[in-house]
């Protein structure tokens, strides 16, 4: 039996037109809750945490408790602050 996992929690588009996924790394590897990646292809271009307020354990065994649109901009700054953008 295998199991499809992803760790896309969500997607935009980025200002060049690509598409950019966000990934959240505790899906997988739960010691990684609330760390996500920032892509754009197979390319990592940046990475940031939610922030610990945001992530009361009662979650740990559903999804984040930060909308999409949260994690959008969460990751928008990340890319700003990578020089990503």
């Amino acid at each position: 039996m295998s199991l499809n996992v992803t760790e896309t929690v969500a997607t935009f588009t980025g200002d060049d037109g690509q598409e950019v996924e966000i990934d959240h790394l505790g899906i997988t590897t739960p010691s990684e809750w609330g760390e996500c990646t920032v892509y754009r292809g197979r390319k990592q271009i940046a990475r940031f945490a939610v922030p610990q307020d945001m992530l009361q354990p009662r979650y740990r065994l559903t999804d984040l408790p930060v909308p999409a649109d949260e994690l959008v901009a969460l990751a928008k700054a990340a890319l700003l602050e990578a020089g990503a953008a």
